[in-house]
């Protein structure tokens, strides 16, 4: 979540968040969903990588697979619960521009 966190406020603090953050800004989705559609490409390129050098699923597990859903997952629910406020608290958006949850991320007094 930090990581999102830190993505959100358009810090990105490596080349990998920035690809996910630039896909999410040209397709108009969240980054949730970009980060599961980029690691969907990139398990799908290491496959056919593996499947043409005679190699079969070199590097693909089921851990593979759940953190690729997962990941993308708990940042797309983080980003619809917490996302407005941080936007507000950090003065990127204004308090009108969003829905806020305010029974999920509270406003701290």
């Amino acid at each position: 979540m930090g990581d999102d966190m830190s993505v959100n406020m358009r810090l990105v603090p490596n080349p990998g968040d920035g690809i996910v953050a630039a896909i999410a800004d040209f397709l108009h989705k969240d980054i949730g969903f970009a980060k599961n559609l980029f690691d969907l490409v990139n398990i799908s390129m290491t496959f056919v990588i593996g499947i043409v050098s005679g190699h079969f699923l070199v590097g693909i597990g089921v851990g593979t697979i759940f953190a690729v859903i997962g990941v993308g997952r708990v940042v797309a629910v983080f980003n619809h619960l917490c996302k407005g406020r941080m936007d507000v608290l950090s003065g990127i958006a204004d308090k009108t521009d969003r829905g806020i949850h305010e029974e999920a991320c509270p406003e701290q007094a």
